[in-house]
């Protein structure tokens, strides 16, 4: 009976031990390294936490510096599982780094750009579907919203529609229920011709930030709008226009008849802006909503990237700026129009060619539909 107790305790170690063993890895090295001569860490952290609310992770108070390790002057660890993602998110963004770690810059530096990693989970339109957590179809995304009536506003003037564009929204209980659609098609309105071509839709994640989603005629995901019909592009593109503010209008619209007017919706806007202005300052977290020029952090992360200056291809590739610049001597530069004091820069694709090692993603758009995007769940 000793004998059977001891080999007994025995097994029950050995199975401690493998699961001790087996430690799900839920981090990812990371670099930042400067776009123009001013940028700093202060600068990558905040696009790194704007990028991480916009996928829906929690933040609370202090979180991120909690997650961050910095391992030398640009390089630091995260941690995902400690910022407020959920269980599903977490498991996503495993997958995710998972494939980054097996790609030939991550073998060579032990890390992946910072900019780059923003790229691929906001500009990989499935990768941010799936960590957000978004219904798959229109139909799941109107379920629990049946038997509410929408108020309905259509746009005479659309900058983003480049035919017919018809705006609903649905905007009972808290803010987390409210469902914002802009119907895409043509047809007049007025004359009850209007046919939808395709559904661009956000609604409200429970940190506060909008979540985006775009869907065809038949209801199925769709990683950005047609082009065809709307200048609306990826989920990276409508955060990138709507900031952290609800259906904005940019032109003075006409009445139509059975709807209400311009000034309604605009009323209605302020209403729901004012409560979730309310509601975002009671959630104790790293996010700042009053500092509405923030998100921009975010958006000179995948930019600096995609279109880098000499100072960042110097580090990243780790070669002398000076000889960088011979290097690249026939390449044209040109600046950037949001960020024009990121000074001459280059587009990636264009220069690729230089580079020491295999990009750990490939060049693609972040905010329109390219076909290069990459996916790596499947």
């Amino acid at each position: 009976m000793k004998r059977v107790s001891i080999y007994f305790i025995g097994f029950v170690f050995f199975i401690f031990s493998c699961k001790k063993e087996t430690k799900v890895d839920n981090t990812i090295n990371l670099e930042f390294t400067k776009i123009y001569e001013i940028d700093n860490w202060e600068n990558g952290r905040g696009g790194l936490l704007w990028a991480l609310s916009f996928l829906g992770a929690e933040l609370k108070k202090d979180s991120l510096n909690a997650a961050i390790i910095r391992l030398d002057s640009t390089r630091f660890n995260l941690d995902f599982s400690r910022i407020g993602f959920s269980a599903n998110a977490v498991n996503m963004l495993k997958v995710i780094t998972d494939s980054l770690k097996r790609t030939e810059e991550y073998k060579i530096k032990n890390s992946v750009d910072l900019g780059a990693f923003v790229s691929v989970l906001l500009g990989g339109s499935e990768h941010y579907y799936h960590i957000t957590g978004v219904e798959r179809t229109f139909a799941e995304k109107l379920n629990k919203h049946k038997g509410e009536v929408p108020i309905i506003f259509p746009v005479s003037k659309s900058v983003v529609s480049k035919n017919t564009r018809v705006l609903k929204v649905y905007n009972k209980g808290a803010y987390t229920d409210w469902l914002f659609i802009a119907e895409e098609g043509s047809g007049d309105i007025s004359k009850n011709e209007f046919k939808v071509s395709a559904y661009e839709v956000f609604d409200i994640m429970p940190n506060g930030q909008l979540r985006f989603s775009v869907y065809d005629v038949e209801g199925k995901i769709m990683t950005g709008s047609p082009e065809a019909i709307s200048e609306a592009g990826k989920p990276a593109k409508c955060l990138w226009c709507h900031e952290i503010v609800i259906q904005p209008l940019f032109s003075n619209n006409d009445s139509i008849s059975g709807y209400i007017s311009q000034r309604q919706y605009l009323n209605l806007v302020k209403t729901l802006m004012d409560t979730l202005t309310a509601a975002r300052k009671k959630l104790n977290s790293d996010i700042d909503y009053s500092k509405t020029q923030d998100h921009s952090l975010t958006e000179r992360l995948y930019v600096g990237y995609m279109e880098p200056s000499i100072m960042k291809l110097s580090k990243e590739w780790n070669i002398p700026a000076k000889a960088l610049k011979d290097i690249l001597k026939n390449n044209r530069t040109h600046q950037y129009h949001d960020f024009e004091f990121f000074g001459d820069i280059y587009y990636r694709d264009s220069i690729i060619q230089f580079a020491p090692f295999k990009a750990s993603i490939p060049i693609f758009n972040v905010r329109e539909n390219d076909a290069r995007e990459p996916n790596f769940i499947k």
